[in-house]
């Protein structure tokens, strides 16, 4: 599994190389033309979704997704999650680094222009930073990308949440409440032990349409259709086991690679800071990507650790949560996202945003990489077999 996960991580960079070679070389308006070209399909589902690029991110990234949704489940019931303590403090770290972003972008922009983009480097993103991670192979524990797993998708779901109140004309507030609705009725069904690995998926593909509908991310459909699926079948076995294993290599090397291409690919030009404000987001978005979250992270997981509430999944450090927290920097989708929103009548300051959010990935995956990378490879814990299920029935659901 470790040495797939290296391989993806690097077939990840491949493909974000092959995309800023294809934005900024000769071909740079194909670039445009292939990810912007204008997608209609009938219904709510397809307002918001109206580009190849909105399509791969809501619809094909859909199905790397379902894989978080089935590795937390896994590790939910018989891994590092399975210590409801350990699930508490990706939690709050994601909070805190919501939080230091925004923090620290508000303090460098401080009014103008550029205020209103505070929520830009609020998100993480999942696909680059455990790519990131990744790359460490055995030189982090097992239990950090599972920390890093959670928090992320607290994050994603926090920042939507900021989205849809401050940000609300994107927002469809009644579509919204049917998907909560909708999974809270799954949960339940799940619960009862009515459903199978198909109503699980094809809930997600409902929940999915709801969420598009929305104007919320509707990938997300995927972890809830992830963490639906049955552990354990009435005649023996482990579906969600079965299924990991199919959509594993698909996510890897087809979903993720076309993803990076679609979304890495950044224009750098000379007037890419002319505007006013330009080089406030640019700065404001950098200084809180690398420095903000990070802190924020960290302070957020010491909190809980501290008090009592949460605790570190096995073998992970302190130096480990500074490193992901580092990593937890990287991001692009989501934080694009905001940008648009956040300067609808303003493409240069969007601009600004691209570059501060491209530099500060940079940076902090290369913080990353200098704290995790430094002290050697820590000691594995053991894993419990997968057959094992001391959570019981139903214990596969982290709520």
């Amino acid at each position: 599994m470790g040495a797939s996960r290296e391989a993806g991580a690097w077939a990840l960079v491949l493909a974000v190389v092959v995309a800023l070679v294809w934005a900024n070389g000769p071909w740079a308006s194909s670039y445009t033309a292939v990810w912007l070209h204008p997608v209609h399909l009938p219904g709510p589902a397809g307002a918001g979704l109206t580009t190849v690029r909105t399509w791969v991110n809501g619809a094909l990234m859909a199905v790397f997704f379902l894989m978080v949704g089935l590795e937390i489940a896994r590790e939910r019931r018989h891994g590092d999650l399975a210590d409801a303590r350990t699930a508490v403090a990706p939690v709050a770290g994601a909070l805190g680094g919501m939080a230091g972003a925004g923090l620290v972008y508000a303090a460098v922009a401080h009014g103008g222009p550029a205020a209103r983009g505070w929520g830009v480097p609020l998100a993480t993103d999942i696909a680059f930073s455990l790519a990131v991670l990744a790359l460490f192979g055995r030189q982090v524990p097992p239990g950090l990308r599972v920390f890093l797993l959670t928090l992320a998708v607290a994050d994603d779901i926090g920042s939507l949440g900021v989205l849809a109140v401050f940000y609300s004309g994107r927002v469809r507030p009644a579509w919204v409440l049917a998907a909560v609705v909708a999974t809270a009725v799954l949960v339940v069904v799940r619960r009862r032990g009515w459903l199978p690995t198909g109503g699980a998926l094809a809930g997600g593909a409902v929940l999915w349409g709801l969420l598009a509908a929305g104007g919320a991310e509707p990938a997300l459909a995927g972890v809830v259709a992830g963490l639906l699926v049955p552990g354990r079948a009435p005649g023996g076995g482990d579906p969600a086991a079965r299924l990991e294993r199919r959509v594993a290599p698909v996510s890897a090397f087809v979903v993720l690679p076309v993803f990076a291409v679609a979304n890495a690919g950044i224009t750098f030009h000379t007037g890419m800071l002319t505007a006013p404000g330009a080089t406030t987001v640019l700065t404001a978005v950098a200084a809180a990507r690398v420095l903000g979250k990070p802190a924020g992270i960290v302070l957020g997981c010491l909190l809980v650790v501290r008090l009592g509430p949460g605790a570190l999944p096995p073998g992970v450090r302190w130096r480990h949560v500074a490193g992901m927290a580092a990593v937890a920097g990287v991001g692009f989708t989501v934080p694009l996202l905001f940008a648009v929103v956040s300067f609808p009548a303003d493409q240069t300051l969007v601009s600004a945003a691209e570059l501060g959010l491209f530099l500060g990935s940079v940076a902090a995956a290369a913080a990353g990489a200098a704290v995790l990378g430094h002290g050697g490879t820590p000691p594995v814990p053991p894993v419990a077999p997968e057959s094992a299920d001391p959570g019981g029935e139903g214990a596969d659901l982290p709520w």
